[in-house]
């Protein structure tokens, strides 16, 4: 059975909804933790306040700047691929 298709140049749909998920759950660990950006920012320079804007808004953020987010928060990432 074929995944279902979401139209993002470039990106398959397995992509899309993990970046999603991602960035769900670590907006949620931010507020658990009630982290600042400013806190954020001391661990990984290049992370900004405008990120976390995104995320809250529903804009997506590429991988690599959701996976350093999740580094520089300390939450704790778990991966499985159900079968």
């Amino acid at each position: 059975m074929a995944a279902s298709y979401l139209p993002t140049p470039f990106k398959c749909a397995t992509a899309v909804e993990i970046e999603a998920k991602l960035s769900a759950d670590v907006i949620k660990h931010i507020d658990a933790k009630k982290l600042s950006s400013i806190e954020i920012c001391r661990r990984y320079p290049t992370i900004r306040l405008d990120h976390l804007k995104k995320l809250r808004s529903g804009e997506p953020l590429n991988f690599r700047m959701v996976s350093a987010l999740i580094e520089a928060t300390g939450a704790p990432v778990s991966i499985q691929v159900n079968t």
